[in-house]
């Protein structure tokens, strides 16, 4: 499918399957995210509501960020971890804002998978019996939005809220990767939603560690110019290296913040940036490699596997190959002379 297909064409797929791919798991990104976990909510309800198909959504990892969880309690979200037989008991299977080739998701890539929906770049290994990667969306939410008006069914609270939020969240309030869609879409679905519940959800209370992460964050950060940046170490889920990136950002000098956090035996890299022609998401694939990095024009992240023996000098040998690979990229030479304000 070389086009860009319309939510009808997903909604005359799914008519013409109709039990056929039930029952169907829905596969979100290892770690999901809002946009991830509405997505996939939403998928589901359409499904299940006008073709009868039976839908389980998993995800592996963890759901790590305490907005997320809040966000999965209060909307009573059907999601639940992966289960160790679910990829060999579902013959099919959908992704939701993740692809086959990506290295975030249990998902092999010599499986052909029923449907793929997602806002990031196309990978060039990406199959599926329905392929819809529209990179002009900010938010696959945005697609799911679409669908759902398309379907005609009523659109219950919960759902409007997961992906009023989804969207909000993936794009920073509008600020970040929107366009005119993704804007219908949320002015749409929040005029449907709790706010009440978008409030708890957007502020939740935070436990002690957090704000010890985020001492570490602040005491350890690097400067350069206009980048901020920090090596966070262990980190207790892989969603905190995004968050002290976001964080980072809103350093008044800075147009980029870079972030790395160890977690599973993998080095997790996080890019943001205040330029609206970054190309984050193109700059950390070429760091980190297809698969193992995605992201849009002012967003990006990825992962790279470290040896199982690894020692503390490997691990921090990659750390600093990689941020000067992109420092570098940014066009910053040598000497890499980090400056460290905030070190006490």
């Amino acid at each position: 499918m070389s086009e860009i297909p319309s939510p009808q064409d997903l909604l005359d797929f799914c008519a013409k399957q109709g039990k056929a791919i039930s029952p169907l798991l829905i596969l979100t990104h290892n770690h999901p995210d809002p946009d991830a976990m509405a997505t996939a909510s939403t998928l589901a309800y359409v499904a299940e509501k006008l073709y009868g198909v039976r839908c389980r959504i998993a995800y592996g990892g963890i759901i790590g960020r305490i907005e997320n969880q809040r966000m999965a309690k209060t909307l009573r979200l059907p999601v639940r971890p992966l289960r160790a037989d679910d990829l060999k008991r579902y013959e099919n299977v959908a992704l939701v804002d993740t692809q086959p080739p990506f290295q975030n998701n249990p998902f092999k890539v010599r499986r052909r998978a029923v449907l793929v929906i997602d806002h990031h770049a196309a990978h060039p290994k990406t199959q599926a019996d329905f392929l819809w990667v529209d990179h002009s969306a900010g938010a696959t939410a945005t697609i799911a939005a679409e669908i759902l008006f398309a379907s005609g069914l009523e659109i219950p609270t919960r759902l409007a809220t997961a992906i009023a939020y989804g969207i909000s969240s993936e794009t920073e309030n509008l600020g970040r990767d929107a366009g005119p869609r993704d804007v219908q879409a949320y002015l749409s679905m929040v005029q449907r939603s709790n706010t009440k519940a978008l409030s708890r959800i957007q502020n939740p209370p935070h436990p002690r560690a957090f704000f010890s992460l985020l001492s570490r964050a602040i005491r350890d950060a690097f400067t350069l110019r206009e980048v901020i940046g920090v090596h966070l170490g262990e980190v207790p889920t892989p969603d905190r290296v995004a968050q002290m990136a976001d964080f980072l950002l809103t350093h008044e000098n800075m147009k980029w913040s870079f972030c790395t956090g160890r977690y599973g035996g993998r080095l997790y890299v996080s890019l943001r940036s205040r330029k609206t022609d970054a190309r984050a998401g193109r700059l950390l694939t070429r760091l980190l490699g297809a698969g193992s990095a995605g992201g849009h024009c002012m967003i990006a992240g990825g992962s790279i596997v470290m040896p199982a023996e690894s020692a503390e000098t490997d691990w921090r040998d990659k750390e600093a190959e990689v941020r000067n690979g992109f420092l570098k990229a940014v066009g910053i030479k040598d000497p890499l002379e980090l400056q460290y304000p905030f070190a006490s």
